[in-house]
């Protein structure tokens, strides 16, 4: 690839137009006529809301794109591509989209390395790492489904490691919305398409629940890792469900000043030592507010495929705490998946002014 002369250089203008006008085309090619789109092989700026402001060309662009494909919030049944089923309950709580009242929300105390590469003029998405790769993930879905978006860079801690970030933030936005979706750089909403209320109607969500995290994974033949002091397996920080109850400040408060020592005793063992703020949850929190908390399984929300312990493969949420190049794969094949969808239908259908049959082959022109 070759690098643009400058960050606003006229080239990379065009270049970027292009691309904006392109996806319309596909978007609106495939819009035309609705197709079922199966499940994808997969082998494995503070505060911007999404489709606001310089970049609503951009959002209007993937929702268009993806729309044909969209799943609606209450759809009975899925199939991935194995065929394996997935059946909402017979009543679902959420039939409509929420649109704007769900925050998809990215916590970092690094730079984007992209962002830097970007204003340095050769931005290159093959040389991007995984921290980009995730949030680009995100901040699309977020701009498909019509959620709104931040990222949040944070300051560091003087004195605990930076995941502690996590309850502050939320607690900061929990009022201005319905529900907060958070995820680490490196876990990915693996189907693009699949939106936010299906999940909640999935894990049968209720209005309870002030947090809803996964399971780590747990292996009998070694209970020492990734469980609490009384052997309970733990909850995985890494991608959060945060309802806005009238309970979920307090719990929020609870979490954020346990290091503190003042409501849990010895908490501030977990300042710096893995797992962080996970391991004060685990520890200390979802005792006190266990029915206000929802655990999934594993294999639903954390890990990736060849996780063997408790199936943990991330079928709907994925997870890689190793191999996170794979993290890049997975928005790649969606937005790919999509695009030529649109190009296979042209081709699929015969269309008249892309497909020409040829009955003989001679030379017809003299």
């Amino acid at each position: 690839m070759l690098s643009s002369a400058g960050a606003r250089s006229p080239l990379f203008a065009l270049a970027v137009t292009a691309g904006i006008v392109l996806i319309f085309i596909f978007g609106f090619l495939t819009w035309q006529t609705p197709v079922k789109l199966p499940f994808p092989h997969t082998s494995t700026h503070v505060g911007t809301t999404a489709g606001h402001g310089t970049q609503g060309s951009v959002g209007d662009a993937l929702r268009l794109l993806f729309a044909p494909i969209r799943v609606p919030p209450s759809q009975k049944e899925l199939a991935d591509e194995t065929g394996k089923k997935f059946s909402l309950p017979e009543k679902t709580r959420y039939n409509k989209e929420l649109g704007k009242k769900i925050l998809i929300l990215d916590l970092e105390t690094r730079e984007l390395e992209s962002t830097k590469a970007y204003n340095e003029g050769h931005y290159d998405w093959r040389k991007i790492n995984h921290v980009s790769g995730g949030i680009f993930n995100h901040y699309a879905y977020a701009m498909v489904h019509g959620y709104d978006y931040k990222f949040i860079h944070a300051a560091e801690f003087e004195d605990r490691h930076g995941t502690w970030i996590k309850p502050s933030a939320l607690a900061n936005n929990i009022n201005d919305y319905d529900f907060i979706v958070f995820l680490d750089a490196d876990a990915t909403f693996r189907y693009m398409h699949l939106p936010i209320e299906w999940l909640l109607n999935h894990w049968e969500i209720e209005p309870k629940h002030a947090i809803t995290m996964a399971l780590d994974p747990w292996d009998p033949e070694s209970p020492q890792y990734n469980s609490d002091a009384k052997n309970r397996t733990y909850t995985n920080t890494g991608f959060m469900v945060v309802q806005n109850t009238d309970k979920t400040q307090e719990i929020l408060k609870a979490w954020h000043e346990c290091p503190d020592d003042t409501r849990y005793k010895d908490c501030s063992q977990w300042k710096k030592p893995k797992f962080h703020e996970q391991s004060a949850f685990g520890e200390f929190i979802r005792y006190d507010y266990g029915q206000y908390i929802k655990e999934l399984p594993c294999a639903e929300a954390n890990g990736y495929p060849g996780v063997s312990v408790a199936h943990c493969e991330g079928l709907f949420i994925r997870h890689y705490w190793f191999e996170k190049q794979h993290v890049k794969n997975i928005f790649m094949e969606n937005v790919m998946q999509t695009i030529t969808l649109s190009i296979q239908k042209l081709f699929a259908e015969n269309d008249p002014n892309t497909v020409y049959n040829q009955s003989k082959n001679e030379i017809l022109v003299h």
